[in-house]
């Protein structure tokens, strides 16, 4: 693979030599040639190695589920969710191509799927850093005495004085006896962010070689949650204990012997095992200086010429900022300077002292080395977003690794459906069109290698769906070499000459590709400015697609077609006829082919506000999530593979709505043994009801174990939280009991079985009452495990006598595998990944790129009614395409429908939404193919009549079946053997494709004539026109 690469990198060198050679010489063959080549093999380049570029989406390849949970402590009580979702979605997929997506999970916490290929900690750093910058004075001791006296008092951490606040200024890691090698430092006891600690010196204590004991300070590359990679060996034996010293800005206390006044206030406190954290005091200003006021952020270099990223202030932040500086200038002749402190998420990156006034612009520093360029990215990134309008929990209560949502006979389908349907339109265009077809396919090919190459180098996620998606381009994508091909045809039953058959073919057929192309760049870019993250992935890559089309289609091409004929390879173009010249009248039946889709749309709203939101899928209604486990000794289960699991778990939980199954693993497990099945049923408890009756003895009980007692002692009992020293001390009720480990065999979505549920067990089975036990609420507490401990076990403390406990213990043991409840790790609701103020922008954004349509359109034609025209004929195709998916519901019940026409009751998904925003252009498109050649026979006559608009119909219409043909059976290829996955995506471009051309010839087209064509000379042709008929 790495040799291959290299070899696509030195064609690409080779290439653009020979393109600038070319220049140079003023040779345009050879410069064209060599563009071509360059552009093939950057393609390639972007895409190599496959295994690697080509990133599968949740769908096909699985994933990592991330649960989070909002700081309760800083949510406001106008809180929202879908905010939240809507600004994580934009950090974590801005260009909405990666197709990761976003749920909310009750109130307060949401639930995010990663592609398997996904950095899944920098998607962590993503969610979980609010991106909340501030400027701040550094509080000292001339000025805030009193002030550093409280914070630094008993009480000063939590509750600092007023008008102040403790902001991060580093912390300090240390461990004793890691797991290490020469370039690594593990320790599975900590928790780090990642890359938090790369670029700075790790110091490690140990022996050498000679058993001599050594300190050596070693550069960090990078790090993980709990791993240190290092720049470069150690070169110890053996390491005894290290230690990290955290400090992004540098800044260090004073001395504390001999203070002096402008000396920053910092103090040390212990948060945790091997980590002290400290804090800086800083003033809270009245000018109040935030990232709210940031014009941009840039990457440039801090004055030691290292890395920073520098920002630029709207106005009223200037002015502010100008405010804050002169107020805190140097005092007693420059001896005495205030620092003013930079804070991304309350740490301080850096604290320069001021010297003069500052309004509009500066830099934030990296700390000695400065910042790694990936890190000032990242920054810039999320500077430029702004901040979060909520924190979430840096740990997340879920992590598990997800199998693909699709079954595995649902991919084969897909898979080879996609192999057909790109196949097939190749083999038709060259059988048809011959040597034409050929340099056609080229160009689709070259046209594919640019398309997932931008893709690729985009990141972008490829889905069955999306997959789909590129298929369908090679089916879209011969529109503009069949209109080149069919003007040669006109051309050369003319009597044209070859080279004339050849360049008359190309430049008559520019002027309607150009305008169809720009019309639908600019209506996707319209998409991708206004529309929502789902909607601007599908726009950006529909940019690069038409861009990519132009130039293989009209450019690549036409070298190709000049190069074999230069060289005398070719003398004549042949090709198949579809038909002679028609002659059919198309418009006369308007009104009545106006008057049916009017009936039948009217019909399909109908039936779409009957439906209501049970036409809606999983994306946008949300609904129930289980999480099941199956029982390993069940026999239906126990020979079973990690595939037939989830198809034994898809048919089982098929009785419910809607149902999609995501097979779980948890860290390092083998098999997939967990399920979350979703459903659109919202009631938690019919969900359980019914799986319960699908599943019965294949679900695991929940089992319960307990060891022999242990004493209990005063100074074993858990620690009471920090209290003020007024309060008084907490006593262990349990000092001289009896405590037990109770193991499970089964643990729930947060990575362990929760105390209180199995408390309720208890309480709900009476199983203290039962045997008269006084005060049975205060007679035992249960303890979940720590940090770092087996996430299976309990602690069971009591005061109860060890006989009376062990025989409650075994009756607890038996009712918690009856308890219903507990079969489940986890039931709740969850909200779509498409929020209703999307949904609403998304729809603005559609409305919008219709109105640029429309404009544009206007434009060209020197008239506003070939924009509606055009933009009603879309209109009626996407409200016919609806009223087919909301009548499916109705139809599909009619005997037989479903198997021999697989009709089945579709709803609308995301895949959908992108078919409909194909549909859009493909109408478009194909609308403005006869409004070109209408303009065309028009010329300067100032009238338009029904004669100009058959003849255009009529002279366009092979052009008009073979695209659409070959759009078509792309699509119904996939609609008859793409199973499931595509299914819903395909029906409706089946429908789509078929109304939109259709709309064409009998919507867009009459309406140019009943407006615009009313004049009493046009009257008096198409009477004329009507008697030759």
């Amino acid at each position: 693979m790495l040799a291959i690469g290299y070899v696509i990198a030195a064609s690409l060198f080779l290439s653009v030599l020979y393109a600038l050679y070319g220049l140079a010489v003023g040779h345009k063959l050879h410069l064209k040639i060599g563009v071509i080549a360059s552009f093939t093999f950057a393609g390639l380049l972007a895409m190599w190695p496959p295994s690697e570029k080509l990133k599968l989406g949740i769908d096909l390849s699985g994933g990592t589920i991330l649960v989070y949970e909002a700081v309760k402590e800083n949510l406001t009580s106008n809180f929202n969710m879908d905010e939240l979702i809507s600004a994580l979605k934009h950090r974590v997929d801005p260009q909405g191509v990666k197709e990761i997506p976003i749920r909310k999970i009750g109130s307060n916490r949401l639930e995010i799927i990663l592609p398997a290929d996904e950095d899944v900690d920098e998607v962590k750093r993503l969610l979980t850093d609010v991106g909340a910058l501030e400027f701040r004075i550094l509080a000292n001791r001339k000025h805030d005495q009193a002030a550093t006296e409280r914070a630094l008092g008993p009480n000063g951490r939590t509750r600092p004085p007023a008008r102040f606040k403790w902001a991060r200024l580093g912390e300090v890691a240390t461990g004793t006896n890691p797991t290490f090698t020469d370039t690594t430092i593990t320790d599975v006891s900590q928790d780090w962010k990642k890359n938090r600690y790369a670029g700075i010196e790790i110091v490690l204590t140990g022996k050498d070689a000679s058993g001599n004991e050594q300190t050596v300070p070693v550069k960090i590359d990078r790090n993980t949650s709990n791993e240190i990679y290092l720049a470069n060996p150690h070169g110890l034996r053996s390491i005894s204990a290290y230690r990290i010293d955290y400090n992004p800005s540098s800044i260090q206390a004073g001395d504390p012997n001999s203070p002096r006044p402008a000396d920053p206030i910092i103090r040390e406190d212990r948060i945790g095992p091997g980590l002290i954290e400290r804090s800086i005091l800083v003033n809270i200003d009245r000018q109040d200086v935030t990232g709210r006021y940031l014009s941009r952020a840039y990457a440039t270099q801090d004055e030691r010429l290292q890395p920073a990223v520098g920002f630029v202030f709207k106005r009223e932040g200037a002015r502010k900022f100008g405010q804050l500086t002169r107020e805190h200038l140097p005092e007693e002749g420059d001896a005495f300077k205030y620092q003013l402190a930079i804070l991304l998420d309350n740490l301080v990156m850096s604290a320069p002292s001021i010297n003069s006034e500052i309004r509009e612009s500066g830099i934030i520093e990296g700390g000695g080395q400065g910042f790694r360029p990936k890190e000032v990215d990242y920054l810039i990134r999320i500077l430029q977003e702004g901040s979060l309008p909520a924190s979430l929990n840096p740990n997340p209560l879920q992590e598990e690794k997800v199998g693909p949502t699709l079954g595995e006979d649902t991919i084969a389908k897909g898979v080879r459906a996609l192999w057909v349907s790109m196949l097939v339109v190749p083999i038709f265009m060259v059988v048809y069109y011959r040597f034409a077809g050929v340099v056609a396919v080229f160009a689709l090919v070259l046209n594919m290698i640019l398309l997932i190459g931008s893709m690729a180098f985009m990141q972008s996620t490829f889905s069955l769906p999306g997959l789909a998606g590129l298929a369908l381009t090679i089916g879209m994508a011969v529109d503009a070499n069949v209109l080149v091909f069919e003007r040669m045809r006109e051309e050369k039953e003319r009597g044209a000459s070859l080279a004339q058959q050849i360049r008359n073919g190309f430049n008559r057929a520019w002027v309607t590709i150009f305008d169809s192309h720009v019309t639908n760049l600019l209506s996707s870019l319209v998409l991708w400015i206004v529309g929502t993250e789902e909607v601007k992935g599908f726009a950006l890559t529909m940019i690069i697609g038409m861009l990519w089309n132009l130039f293989t289609a009209v450019f690549v091409s036409r070298v190709i077609f000049e190069i074999f004929y230069q060289q005398g390879w070719i003398k004549k173009l042949t090709m198949m006829k579809l038909m002679d010249k028609s002659n059919f009248d198309f418009i006369s039946p308007r009104h009545y082919c106006m008057a049916v889709s009017t009936i039948l749309i009217v019909l399909g709203l109908g039936a779409t506000f009957l439906r209501g939101q049970s036409m809606y899928n999983i994306d946008f209604t949300g609904g129930t999530l289980v999480t099941i486990r199956l029982n390993e000794e069940d026999p239906d289960v126990k020979s079973l593979s990690d595939s037939a699991r989830s198809n034994f778990v898809r048919e089982k939980a098929g009785v419910l709505p809607d149902v999609t199954v995501e097979s779980l693993k948890v860290g390092q497990a083998k098999t997939f043994n967990r399920f979350n099945i979703r459903t659109t049923e919202q009631n938690p408890n019919h969900v359980k009801d019914t799986i319960l009756k699908a599943f019965g003895k294949s679900l695991e009980r929940v089992t319960m174990t307990f060891g022999p007692s242990k004493p209990i002692v005063a100074a074993a009992a858990p620690a009471p939280a920090p209290t003020d020293a007024s309060k008084t001390a907490v006593v262990d009720r349990f000092a001289d009991g009896r405590q037990y480990e109770l193991k499970f065999n089964t643990i729930t979505f947060n990575g362990s079985l929760p105390p209180a549920q199995v408390v309720s067990t208890i309480f709900a089975n009476d199983v203290l009452a039962k045997d008269k036990i006084a005060n049975p609420t205060s007679r035992f507490e249960i303890l979940g495990a720590k940090r770092g401990e087996d996430p299976k076990t309990m602690i069971l403390r009591t005061d109860l006598e060890p006989d009376v406990a062990e025989k409650e213990l075994k009756t607890l043991a038996a009712a918690l595998q009856d308890n219903r409840d507990m079969l489940f790790e986890r039931i709740t609701n969850f909200g779509g990944t498409v929020a209703s103020e999307t949904r609403t922008l998304a729809l603005i954004a559609t409305v919008a790129s219709w109105l640029i349509i429309i404009a544009y359109l206007w434009f060209r034609f020197k008239s506003l009614i070939y924009g509606l025209a055009a933009v009603l004929a879309v209109v009626h195709d996407v409200l016919f395409t609806l009223g087919a998916v909301a009548a499916s519901y109705w139809v599909a019940q009619i005997p037989g429908v479903r198997e021999y026409l697989l009709i089945e009751p579709f709803k609308i998904d995301l895949p959908m939404i992108a078919a409909f925003l194909t549909l859009i252009g493909f109408s478009v498109n194909d609308t403005i193919v006869i409004f070109d050649r209408i303009r065309e026979l028009k010329g300067k006559t100032p009238h338009l009549t029904m004669k100009m608009l058959n003849d255009a119909i009529n002279q366009t219409l092979s052009r008009t079946i073979l695209t659409s043909f070959t759009a078509w059976l792309v699509v119904f290829i996939l609609y008859i053997m793409g199973g499931e996955g595509l299914h819903g995506f395909a029906f409706a471009l089946v429908v789509g494709f078929l109304s939109g051309t259709y709309s064409t010839i009998y919507i867009a087209s009459p309406i140019l004539i009943d407006w615009i064509g009313s004049h009493p000379d046009a009257a008096k042709s198409d009477k004329e026109f009507a008697a030759t008929r």
